[in-house]
């Protein structure tokens, strides 16, 4: 079996891409048109701080990146301003980052977010006064990881927001760019504002751009999404230091929520059990969520795949696989431990397995079982 062969399946089948081949949710470009409705979405979304746990694997950045995408929908101005906020951010020191360096990490996050959804949407921004579009230039050019400039051009460049989702923040590949003059329209307005900010206190400019976000551009809050905590190895060598890196951010909750901000902390049941047990003040203002996953659910993640990337044409793997398989989904997720992880690994490889051939055999899935077992037998925590 080559691998070019492997990789070509979706093509023999007419599909528009592979639709089991992101296994991470952040890197998934399609993953808003087979987003399953899950009831965590509301715990995600709410004005409530909040404790989102699930198994390594079970959804937690999916779920992260789906209210991320949602938020940007309406233009109304009722929806909050979701800010990814991912541990890897900020630096590894061996120690906790610092209170000043967590606002700084989270004024970059906030300003790559900003400009990337404003990038689609640019209708929030040009809607608003000249001194308010100065004002967001201003906290963009303090806060981006690079120059203000250097993005705008490249959004000129490529004409087409997508063009900057690989720089700054990959969960913002919303859908439906603007048309190119309106781009155009939004990168003119942007290049002509300064940086006007002599404060570098990255406390205060934070908590600025909070108030930019809210007053100028007419979201309700910000929530703060912190995912990826579990990512970072010495973080899975111990949870307990997972747990200390979220401290200085946990203790100012109270704060928070007084200034329009919403956390919400997605981890492992590793870690949630500690916090729990070690965090007793904390953790009992964060409201604790479970990301549960069952049979029918995991069914219809993996339908709602193939069902896109076909643009409707087909509705189950039962299509592209022998006569003598029926119920493709149900055989791979009765199978697997109930995570989306799992049900994605064990499809994609069961596909890959097919070679040059149209149609999935029962000894694809059966082979592509057996190795996920083997996998799981090996594997640790996370």
């Amino acid at each position: 079996m080559s691998t070019s062969q492997s990789a070509d399946w979706h093509k023999r089948a007419g599909l528009r891409f592979d639709p089991y081949a992101y296994l991470e949710a952040s890197s998934d470009p399609y993953l808003a048109e087979y987003t399953v409705n899950l009831d965590i979405f509301r715990a995600a979304w709410d004005t409530e701080p909040a404790l989102i746990v699930a198994p390594p694997g079970g959804g937690k950045t999916a779920a992260r990146v789906a209210v991320s995408r949602a938020c940007w929908f309406d233009m109304g101005g009722v929806y909050p301003f979701p800010l990814p906020y991912n541990a890897g951010l900020t630096p590894l020191t061996g120690k906790p980052p610092t209170r000043e360096q967590h606002f700084r990490a989270l004024l970059e996050a906030g300003a790559c977010a900003l400009l990337t959804g404003l990038a689609f949407r640019p209708e929030r921004l040009l809607r608003a006064t000249p001194a308010s579009i100065r004002a967001i230039g201003g906290i963009l050019r303090a806060g981006l990881p690079g120059a203000l400039d250097y993005y705008l051009a490249v959004l000129r460049e490529t004409g087409n927001p997508a063009g900057l989702t690989p720089l700054l923040e990959r969960t913002y590949a919303l859908t439906t760019p603007p048309p190119a003059s309106t781009l155009d329209q939004f990168c003119n307005s942007l290049a002509a504002t300064d940086n006007e900010h002599t404060d570098t206190d990255p406390e205060r400019l934070f908590f600025l751009f909070v108030d930019l976000v809210i007053s100028v551009l007419g979201f309700s809050h910000v929530l703060i999404l912190i995912d990826g905590i579990d990512a970072i190895s010495e973080h899975q060598d111990d949870p307990i230091r997972g747990l200390q890196w979220a401290t200085p951010l946990l203790d100012t909750l109270n704060q928070w929520t007084s200034n329009h901000i919403i956390v919400k902390l997605f981890i492992p049941d590793p870690m949630a059990d500690l916090f729990t047990a070690d965090h007793h003040h904390q953790a009992s203002l964060l409201r604790q969520s479970r990301i549960v996953w069952n049979e029918e659910l995991l069914i219809e993640l993996l339908r709602k795949r193939i069902l896109a990337a076909s643009d409707g044409r087909y509705s189950s793997l039962d299509a592209i696989s022998s006569p003598a398989l029926f119920d493709v989904e149900r055989l791979i997720v009765e199978s697997i431990p109930p995570l989306p992880r799992a049900a994605l690994q064990v499809t994609h490889d069961a596909l890959q397995r097919m070679g040059n051939r149209d149609q999935l055999e029962q000894d694809d899935l059966a082979a592509a079982i057996a190795w996920h077992e083997r996998r799981s037998a090996h594997a640790v925590w996370p």
